[in-house]
């Protein structure tokens, strides 16, 4: 059975694409979790500047990884963190191996790490929610 790799790429991608970013960003709005909001917003911006200077960066892995983040805050759940995680790690692990994309590591590193400084950002300002 041969794997049709563009068929892979394509279904993994949707997860860290900008329409379902939107889509998670839309849903914590609607609530009126503005701190959550800053936090995605904010990790997003960052992982954004930090790869006009880091070239070859893969977008998808940071995004979801971000998303696996602060969704499993914004839902404060266990079964939901551990299955947002598990969707997380199936699609990186499709990215590293399927796709052969390079600095996939990097990115989920980076994704991590722009995480952290966002909630690290927020700690001194006041974001109330609704």
């Amino acid at each position: 059975m041969k794997i049709d790799r563009r068929e892979i790429s394509r279904d993994l991608m949707g997860l860290g694409s900008v329409p379902f970013l939107i889509l998670v960003v839309v849903r914590v709005a609607m609530v009126g979790n503005f701190l959550e909001l800053f936090h995605i917003l904010a990790a997003v911006l960052l992982f954004g500047l930090i790869s006009i200077w880091w070239k070859d960066l893969h977008f998808h892995t940071a995004r979801i990884v971000i998303m696996v983040i602060f969704t499993s805050v914004f839902y404060d759940d266990r079964f939901y963190t551990i299955f947002a995680a598990l969707i997380g790690v199936v699609a990186i692990c499709g990215f590293v191996r399927y796709l052969k994309i390079p600095n996939v590591v990097t990115s989920l590193v980076l994704g991590l790490v722009c995480s952290l400084a966002s909630y690290l950002i927020s700690l001194p300002l006041d974001l109330r929610n609704i």
